[in-house]
């Protein structure tokens, strides 16, 4: 799930995962972002091997703005409209997300996403998650989540390691609660930088 924030002036992000669902289907990812004026604007590729087919490669982009309204309190809106390197057409449609995020405690930290999937030749539907973060131990956050996507319901637990002053480590897993999805374990690794 995403937060109601965006990179500050002068920086960028690189991020990779990998994901591993039960029966054998993979997805890689790798994405770049970099803070321009009031936007986070972002490219992203994934490389998915489906359970009992070939693979598949997507690539996407990403504009998020994010503004504080109150003291803790924040709100922004992200457009990601995603093409498949191989079928016709090429442009698969876009999700459109309302995001908002309410520092709770220095420690606690919630968020909370709803929107739309905007399926190019297909049925459009509705995106929506919840999730709690808390950063208590040093160098470490822990994460809880429930939330919708493509027709299915997940619950998610991970744990985020500040391995360095600039990157990090994260595990989770998400449970599949109803829907076609699958359950699966996701490794991450993000890198923040400094432009000059």
């Amino acid at each position: 799930m995403d937060d109601a924030a965006i990179l500050e002036p002068g920086q960028c992000e690189l991020e990779g995962w990998f994901t591993r669902a039960r029966g054998g289907e993979r997805v890689f990812h790798a994405g770049a972002g970099c803070r321009v004026g009031p936007l986070e604007l972002g490219v992203a590729g994934e490389h998915a091997r489906p359970r009992g087919a070939g693979s598949e490669s997507a690539w996407g982009l990403q504009a998020k703005w994010a503004q504080e309204v109150a003291k803790g309190f924040s709100v922004g809106l992200a457009l990601s409209p995603v093409w498949a390197a191989h079928a016709r057409p090429r442009y698969q449609g876009a999700t459109l997300a309302g995001l908002a995020t309410w520092v709770a405690h220095e420690n606690v930290a919630l968020h909370l996403n709803a929107g739309r999937d905007f399926v190019h030749r297909g049925d459009d539907e509705n995106r929506y998650g919840v999730s709690a973060e808390w950063t208590g131990i040093s160098g470490w956050s822990l994460v809880a989540e429930r939330y919708k996507e493509s027709q299915t319901h997940f619950a998610r637990v991970g744990a985020r390691w500040l391995a360095g002053e600039n990157w990090s480590v994260d595990l989770s897993r998400a449970h599949r609660l109803t829907g076609p999805g699958v359950s699966n374990w996701t490794l991450g690794a993000t890198w923040l930088l400094e432009r000059k």
